[in-house]
């Protein structure tokens, strides 16, 4: 058996925009641009990914520089499996173990936004979904004389290296009604996905006699769309706000085109389409000042994740037609189909700040948030928890022209005890089972500055 690694092609992707997957909301969105701050009532530049409405409450004209600086750590602990191919005697732990994910990353945005009169206008780069994932290797099977698989570990048959994400860049324009104090926006957004990822694989089980391994790399761009709509209750003290976001491609249907590279005993090289959906969302928020120094903040998203179905890796320029038992008819040129049947999944969010000055602001958040993945088809490379993220943070005036901020969130994930089923379909949707008990945990510190000019 040959030995490969794609580590370096994979993590070496000269990508600009990294993210941490499960940082904020379900699925693996990562939108947690502004740190407390970012939420459709906000009042800074972000205002045109929450909400292109919101950005009539700013002044003048800013710029709005953003980085998250997260870790994040995923352990899995695997036992044996009655759908497991027998392991050699020189390997009996080869699919039992325990996998471990720690990655230091890192999630940069800029974001701009102009007030003329009535008028606002705002312009946002940013990495709404995604993460790079990375697993470390088992030492004990680093110099086996046989076999090169085990060394990759347990979840080796749905992720080693990877990257999937998808960057942003969103316009937005907002007008505000004077009298009745009520703004409305639109927002138009292209969207760009890479997916780079290697695994094991040995036609649907996990046979370390028979294991290859198989890279796909693929991107493709894709149009979307926002509205939102903000209201002043009450001058300079309520603030509620309401926007929605569409689908990549307004009613989905995202298609990625790149290339897939099996080893399998022989190295065969095709071209590919890779569909799936990513979902909408709605985002619900409230602002109130009861005092000049003290403000509450309520917030909120629903995200359909239920439109996440399936990936399906064809052979370019056919369609994905796979049956109920996840088969497909004679003919079919699916080269790999991984069944996600997602959930819709839910956010909410409350925070306070307290104003030491007109300069000082203290400000703090608390949230929790559901698990978009069901335990059917719960694995490694894409996993998600039910969880509750507690966050403490400042931010300080420097000068007319410039705001500075730091928040520090950390994020408390239920662990998952797993009881898969994606050994229980056929080809080509059969995966080796991905059963056993999850955990994470993750931190992340938010640095922006705010630039008036």
């Amino acid at each position: 058996m040959l030995r490969m690694r794609f580590s370096a092609a994979l993590i070496g992707t000269g990508l600009a925009l990294f993210s941490l997957g499960e940082a904020r909301a379900a699925g693996f969105g990562v939108a947690r641009f502004a740190g407390e701050h970012g939420h459709p009532t906000t009042d800074n530049a972000t205002a045109t990914y929450f909400n292109p409405a919101a950005l009539t409450l700013s002044q003048g004209n800013h710029l709005f520089v953003d980085g998250n600086f997260a870790y994040r750590r995923l352990t899995y602990d695997r036992p044996p499996h009655p759908s497991d191919a027998p392991t050699p005697a020189d390997a009996p732990d080869a699919n039992t173990g325990q996998a471990v994910l720690s990655n230091f990353l890192v999630g940069p945005t800029l974001a701009a936004s102009t007030r003329l009169n009535d008028f606002a206008f705002g312009l946002i780069a940013c990495v709404p979904f995604g993460a790079p994932v990375h697993f470390e290797q088992r030492e004990e099977y680093a110099d086996h004389p046989r076999l090169a698989g085990p060394v990759d570990g347990v979840q080796r048959w749905h992720s080693i290296d990877g990257v999937f994400v998808t960057g942003q860049l969103s316009a937005a324009a907002a007008y505000r009604l004077s009298k009745p104090r009520l703004s409305f926006g639109v927002s138009l957004s292209l969207m760009h996905s890479i997916l780079r990822d290697v695994r094991a694989r040995a036609d649907g089980t996990n046979d370390v006699e028979q294991e290859g391994r198989s890279l796909i790399e693929a991107s493709g761009s894709a149009l979307a769309a926002g509205a939102g709509v903000v209201w002043e209750a009450s001058p300079q003290a309520l603030w509620l706000g309401a926007s929605y976001q569409s689908r990549p491609n307004f009613a989905g249907g995202m298609k990625l085109e790149g290339s897939v590279d099996n080893l399998l005993g022989t190295h065969v090289r095709a071209d590919v389409d890779v569909t799936y959906d990513l979902p909408d969302s709605i985002r619900l928020g409230a602002r109130w000042r009861p005092s000049p120094d003290t403000e509450l903040r309520l917030f909120g998203d629903y995200t359909r994740w239920s439109a996440f179905e399936r990936q399906c890796i064809v052979n370019a320029g056919r369609d994905c037609d796979i049956a109920k038992d996840g088969s497909q008819p004679a003919g079919g040129a699916v080269l790999q189909n991984i069944q996600r049947d997602w959930h819709d999944a839910v956010e909410v969010r409350a925070g306070f700040s307290y104003f030491a000055s007109a300069d000082l602001e203290f400000f703090s958040g608390l949230g929790a948030s559901s698990s978009a993945v069901p335990d059917a088809t719960f694995e490694a490379g894409l996993p998600d928890f039910p969880g509750a993220s507690f966050a403490l943070g400042g931010r300080l005036r420097l000068s007319r022209a410039i705001t500075v901020a730091s928040s520090l969130t950390q994020l408390v994930f239920v662990p998952r005890n797993v009881e898969g089923e994606l050994s229980d379909d056929e080809l080509p949707t059969r995966q080796p089972d991905a059963s056993g008990t999850y955990k994470q945990s993750a931190s992340v510190l938010n640095l922006n500055l705010d630039w008036r000019f």
